[in-house]
């Protein structure tokens, strides 16, 4: 079910993104400070060079906390195993009477 929502929402962003790059096609020139130019790019090039590059940036930093989280997740369940196994050692050992 997530991945047809995912599916809608890339398309819808993408019609957007289209219909915003039709929009804006005339040229502009990028300048330094200090009187240096550039080149002459469209306005939507301006818009989507950072839009991209704040999508690898924000995929990055989800990857590497997924990875932490997947790791402390292991960790917890090789901690679980090891009590699990302690528990069951602990209810199989012989009663004492030592009334």
């Amino acid at each position: 079910m997530h991945g047809w929502i995912r599916l809608i929402v890339a398309s819808l962003l993408g019609i957007v993104a289209f219909g915003f790059a039709l929009g804006n096609p005339d040229e502009v020139a990028v300048r330094l400070p200090g009187g240096w130019t550039l080149a002459e790019v469209p306005v939507f090039v301006l818009v989507f060079v950072p839009l991209f590059f704040g999508f690898i940036l924000g995929a990055y930093t989800g990857w590497a906390g997924g990875r932490r989280q997947n790791r402390s997740m292991d960790h917890l369940r090789d901690q679980n195993r090891a009590l699990e196994r302690e528990l069951i050692n602990l209810r199989n050992l012989p009663l004492t009477n030592d009334l």
